[in-house]
């Protein structure tokens, strides 16, 4: 079974595990990329307050999603109606599938204090030492910043071909076979989205350690850690209706949302989660 079947199977039984909030709230940007913006993203909120992102940035592949769901029709919602969206066989589908799947996740993980700690750093706690050899999925130039200015080389597989360079340090590649050399890996849950993440995970099984990380990656992680993630980092949105604003003001998420992360074996596991708050209902 793929990630995005089991992710989404698994939503399926955490709805008829539990009480799920319907959706009151969902705000669908048509992205404009510009290297002077910070990156947009789109959200699905509860009724409960929890919400949900989705990374819009991914380009030609989401051109006219706002235009996609009359999102009149979408408020008062069941979420796992909008969750199901993942199946979808567009990254348009799945993004909308995604974040409502990340808004059950944080309506589960609030009730069950689960990622309220915020993250110290944006690495998702991948620590790098001399003699590293870190690669991504998907560009993170801040993160590439850092390991560049610690000596350590940086191998980024991407999709967009206008990204791809060569230079001291760094190595931007369409070739995910260039994480061989890689010991340590970050990927980005826009994977997800664009239905990449079975694929690249592949490709990272010999790292001493995985992570995956991004406000797309607020998602119950039990697939992802049952294929060699060791480290999830997501994002807790604490006020929607100001990230909204900050994001038509292309400002980011600002101080309106914080980075959590969570660890494979320290996460007990959804169903033990979804049963606690069943049986404390």
């Amino acid at each position: 079974m793929s990630i995005r079947a089991e992710l989404l199977s698994l939503v399926e039984q955490v709805d008829a595990t539990i009480d799920v909030p319907d959706v009151c709230q969902v705000y669908i940007p048509e992205p404009r990329v510009a290297p002077d913006k910070d990156a947009e993203f789109g959200l699905v909120e509860l009724e409960d307050g929890a919400t949900g992102l989705f990374y819009a940035w991914l380009g030609a592949s989401q051109d006219g999603i706002s235009e996609r769901f009359c999102i009149e029709e979408l408020i008062g919602a069941k979420a796992i109606d909008l969750a199901r969206h993942f199946n979808g066989t567009d990254d348009i589908e799945r993004s909308l599938g995604l974040a409502a799947i990340n808004a059950i996740t944080q309506s589960v993980f609030v009730r069950s204090d689960i990622g309220s700690r915020i993250a110290p750093d944006s690495m998702g706690g991948l620590s790098l030492v001399p003699g590293d050899r870190l690669g991504m999925v998907g560009n993170f130039p801040s993160l590439v910043r850092q390991a560049m200015a610690m000596d350590i080389p940086v191998t980024v597989v991407e999709r967009k071909q206008h990204m791809l360079t060569q230079a001291e340090g760094i190595c931007i590649t369409l070739d995910p076979e260039a994480l061989r050399d890689c010991n340590k890996i970050i990927c980005t849950a826009a994977t997800l989205i664009n239905d990449s993440v079975d694929e690249m995970l592949n490709h990272c099984q010999h790292a001493e350690i995985v992570a995956m990380i991004g406000p797309s990656a607020s998602f119950f992680p039990d697939p992802v850690f049952a294929r060699g993630v060791a480290v999830v980092g997501g994002t807790r949105v604490l006020d929607p209706r100001s990230v909204i604003s900050n994001q038509r003001l292309g400002q980011g998420l600002g101080r309106c949302a914080y980075r959590y992360t969570l660890s494979s074996d320290r996460y007990v596991g959804t169903p033990k989660l979804c049963a606690a708050l069943r049986n404390a209902d």
